[in-house]
């Protein structure tokens, strides 16, 4: 058993897009692709929520543990961050990172959702 299986809290949809490029200099953006990630969902420590930018106080922020990379903003290939649905709500990945413990490794993602516009 893994160590996110031990914490799993449910499989969320992830919806991803590949690098797009420009063609005669109009940016066309990849194919979307939609897959489903199981993982930890657990809410930012205050610590951890001082380390975040400042103005994006507003913004809800979730850690994400899962066995498979999450995606960010790529600037060598162009592709936006991955889009993952929680409760109905789209997040964005703010940040990856690579851990490893307990013999294995696994990748903590911090997502972030913009406050609506009233």
């Amino acid at each position: 058993m893994t160590i996110i299986e031990r914490f799993l809290s449910g499989t969320y949809a992830v919806r991803r897009s590949a690098g797009g490029q420009y063609v005669e200099g109009v940016y066309q953006p990849g194919p979307i692709e939609e897959l489903h990630v199981r993982g930890s969902l657990q809410p930012l420590s205050p610590r951890e929520l001082k380390l975040v930018q400042e103005g994006t106080r507003l913004k809800q922020f979730w850690k994400f543990f899962t066995d498979v990379p999450i995606g960010v903003v790529g600037t060598r290939t162009l592709a936006q961050s991955d889009v993952i649905t929680i409760n109905g709500d789209t997040y964005k990945v703010y940040s990856v990172e690579i851990w490893q413990g307990f013999g294995m490794s696994y990748y903590k993602s911090i997502l972030w959702r913009e406050p609506e516009n009233t």
